[in-house]
């Protein structure tokens, strides 16, 4: 294929999925293309694998689809959760129980999120910035849940919405040894808000070349370009706020133009 073609192939991605609420625009029919489908079956989605852990985190593969409690013991102790593929929006967990070392302890128990769209960057002090150019990187910091910590169900707040990321790490920064037991961490996806079902695209695509040492290779591209302008099609009124907030916070609420939903050139674009 000529490298026009190719072009002309992923600008074609957009007219092919739904910009409009689904329920006003026919599905393309089924076919071994689906397979190469990025987008979720749900706008909430729950993680894939485990990445990594430090510290003390006990049965931390039960947060893998929502099958079960995970326990975080110990300040400085963290789990890193794998989505599996990019996402955005808002974090939500079940907190379970909390148990300090002792029944008289006066420890705080406490937890705190950060957010990448790369492993290069999981770590328990920080999210990937997205948008202050900061050499570090590390000028978003982290987004703590509200202490003391209660039972119960905890949703990351609206203006702290991070725009695209896959690996999500759940941090202890209690000031002890204490333990906190954790379930259900999903994230609502953001972006598309008009639509519903982001897997019904109004066209599709498939192309096999088997001179090609991946055969599916097109079929591959046109997939992961339609997928990224779905991520890349936001709510108004998430753009980052501008003056920023200080070092180690961030706000995410800000209205991005005149009408929505609004394309942006990336999913994690100031968010």
């Amino acid at each position: 294929m000529q490298p026009f073609a190719l072009l002309l192939l992923l600008f074609s991605v957009p007219a092919l999925i739904s910009l409009s609420p689904s329920s006003a625009a026919a599905r393309a029919p089924s076919g071994p293309w689906d397979s190469f489908n990025y987008a979720p079956k749900s706008k909430t989605v729950y993680p894939k694998a485990i990445h990594s852990t430090n510290g003390t985190v006990i049965n931390s593969e039960l947060l893998v689809d929502n099958s079960g409690s995970a326990t975080i013991i110990g300040s400085g102790s963290w789990v890193a959760l794998d989505f599996g593929i990019e996402v955005g929006g808002l974090i939500s967990l079940n907190i379970d129980s909390t148990s300090p070392t002792s029944p008289t302890s006066s420890i705080s128990l406490s937890l705190a999120l950060s957010f990448t769209e790369s492993p290069i960057f999981i770590r328990p002090t920080s999210s990937d910035d997205s948008s202050y150019p900061d050499s570090s990187t590390t000028y978003d910091g982290v987004l703590p849940v509200p202490a003391p910590l209660t039972p119960g169900y905890w949703i990351q707040p609206k203006y702290a919405l991070r725009g695209g990321f896959r690996y999500l790490t759940i941090v202890s920064t209690s000031d002890g040894d204490g333990a906190v037991t954790i379930s259900n961490v999903s994230c609502a996806i953001s972006f598309m808000p008009h639509v519903d079902d982001l897997r019904a695209y109004n066209g599709y695509f498939y192309a096999v070349d088997r001179t090609f040492h991946d055969p599916d290779f097109l079929t591959k591209v046109w997939y992961a370009g339609a997928y990224t302008v779905q991520t890349n099609t936001v709510p108004l009124d998430t753009g980052r706020m501008v003056p920023f907030e200080s070092r180690g916070h961030w706000a995410n609420n800000a209205t991005l133009g005149v009408a929505g939903p609004i394309i942006v050139d990336g999913a994690k674009r100031d968010r």
